[in-house]
């Protein structure tokens, strides 16, 4: 039987993996947005800054699909790395075991929620996926 503290101390491991993975993601977003230059194109800080924002949104949403993948990968390395060095022990494999049940279902969202994206553009004809700032 699982105590309280035992469960309480996965979970933790569990929000503490899912922040790291934010961190990158979010690491990422920002270092991979384009330069605006905004000399030429805004004479005014406040359109540039709107511009730059839209800019970081449309890198995260563009990389999170193949960032999913990655984390699944990982996801996937350490569950099988789990139940290799489990040694039989069945709290070992159960663990390796949920490891491996949240990555699946992680990756499992992040195909749906894709798909469902898709689905609205085909019958709006609206690219959701393309962030725009009306004027």
């Amino acid at each position: 039987m699982v105590s309280i503290f035992q469960r309480t101390t996965v979970h933790q491991r569990y929000k503490a993996k899912a922040l790291a993975l934010f961190t990158i993601l979010a690491g990422l977003s920002v270092s991979f947005t384009t330069p605006t230059y905004a000399a030429v194109i805004c004479p005014t800080s406040d359109a540039c800054q709107i511009g730059d924002a839209v800019g970081i949104i449309e890198n995260i949403i563009k990389y999170l699909a193949p960032a999913a993948a990655i984390a699944f990968l990982i996801m996937t390395i350490v569950a099988g790395f789990q139940f290799v060095t489990s040694g039989g022990d069945p709290k070992a494999a159960a663990s390796a075991r949920t490891t491996l049940t949240y990555a699946i279902i992680g990756i499992v969202l992040v195909i749906a929620s894709w798909l469902i994206l898709l689905v609205i553009k085909s019958v709006t004809g609206v690219n959701v996926t393309n962030v725009q700032i009306p004027p």
